[in-house]
């Protein structure tokens, strides 16, 4: 017996191919029915478009088998679907998203392919313009991320909190779709690492911690010699958990010898995972990931960065609102 999926009927756009069936439910009799609308292969008229918002769009389904070509048309239209000033910031950020955690499942399924590589890469142009035109895209994207810790959601949740602190500290296009690219493909070299050690439900021995320091060397070997990943991504790959005092991995270094971008992804990366739910923790309020970071980690994070990044996101992340009386920070924002 078939299952359908509800979509938005506002996520199809006019003079597209859509290739899969477009179904209208019928309710009736407490039981609902499925009629065939629109054949998979047909170019959606603007004419049918208008008629199918008009008069079904709450009724439009997808076959569930189909899921996967549905977020297929949203990745090849997505540049459309950004520019649309018919969809909110809401619509856009959550097919940017779900965009976003298809590519890099495909990417972590096969990460060999090239084609997967310049996904990401397109992903994160086309996001970079999503976060440039839209004021509200910041709100709008901590507001569809996923909290629930698994290396694909962590690689999209990292790769969209680089994207719009890049932007509020002022990088330009180029650099902001390069942290994009590299805040995807940073956790890669976990492939190379024994899924036991991965996702062991309590704290790593010495041994499997050795085992899991590598993966930032094996994401670089798996990544350099591509011609489609930008240098400034593979620094992120490389350096991302490089503490600022010289105490980290994999070769110690420190201080201002971290590229940038590593330094803000040490940041991102040790937040978005002690706020998310993972095998061995529950996740942390904001405030409280935050001020561990400030008060616990000495050494870890750039000081400077981590201030400008709590000035950044306090106010906006949707995981909980903060509470009165929460201060991390007496001083200024850096400007």
């Amino acid at each position: 017996m078939s299952e359908y999926t509800s979509i938005s009927g506002n996520a199809l756009l006019e003079d597209t191919e859509v290739d899969f069936d477009l179904f209208l439910r019928a309710d009736a009799g407490g039981s609902s029915n499925y009629v065939l609308y629109c054949r998979g292969g047909e170019d959606l008229s603007p004419e049918r478009r208008e008629e199918l918002l008009s008069k079904h769009a709450d009724r439009l389904c997808i076959s569930t088998e189909d899921v996967d070509k549905y977020i297929e048309y949203q990745e090849k239209n997505l540049k459309k679907i950004i520019n649309d000033e018919n969809r909110s910031t809401r619509q856009k950020s959550g097919i940017v998203y779900q965009v976003a955690t298809k590519v890099v499942a495909d990417l972590l399924e096969n990460p060999k392919s090239g084609k997967n590589i310049e996904r990401i890469s397109e992903w994160a142009t086309n996001t970079v313009g999503h976060i440039i035109q839209d004021n509200n895209a910041l709100s709008g994207l901590l507001g569809v991320s996923s909290h629930d810790y698994q290396i694909y959601t962590h690689s999209v949740n990292t790769s969209v909190l680089g994207l719009l602190f890049g932007k509020h500290l002022s990088f330009n296009e180029d650099e902001l779709t390069r942290i994009g690219s590299g805040m995807l493909l940073h956790d890669i070299g976990k492939l190379a690492i024994p899924v036991n050690v991965i996702n062991k439900p309590g704290n790593l021995t010495g041994e499997e911690f050795k085992v899991m320091k590598k993966h930032p060397k094996e994401g670089f070997k798996m990544l350099e010699y591509r011609g489609n990943v930008n240098s400034l991504s593979l620094k992120i790959v490389l350096q991302h958990h490089e503490n600022y005092d010289g105490t980290g991995y994999p070769y110690g270094i420190g201080g201002n010898s971290i590229h940038l971008f590593a330094r803000i992804a040490r940041i991102i990366d040790t937040y978005d995972a002690m706020t998310s739910k993972r095998s061995y923790a529950e996740a942390m309020r904001p405030f409280a990931a935050l001020s561990e970071m400030k008060d616990k980690m000495h050494g870890c994070f750039d000081e400077e960065l981590l201030r400008e990044f709590i000035c950044f996101l306090g106010p906006e992340d949707q995981r909980e609102k903060r509470r009165s009386g929460d201060t991390i920070y007496s001083f200024p924002s850096v400007k």
